[in-house]
């Protein structure tokens, strides 16, 4: 399953993205037309991956707060 979200100051969605990349979590970036960001989480995807984008998100919320 894909997992839409958007952030709500848009101006850091590449503060954000970088953050990710340098945690090892690429392919976030939302699709052009709709934008945001999208995370799949499909079957294959472990746990620990989920738990490492749920790290980076509240990370950021708390330094960005």
């Amino acid at each position: 399953m894909n997992v839409p979200f958007f952030l709500r100051d848009e101006s850091r969605n590449d503060a954000f993205l970088a953050g990710a990349k340098e945690r090892g979590l690429l392919q976030l970036k939302g699709h052009k037309s709709v934008g945001g960001m999208r995370a799949s989480l499909y079957n294959a995807m472990t746990i620990a991956g989920v738990e490492a984008l749920v790290d980076l998100m509240q990370d950021f919320a708390a330094r960005k707060a």
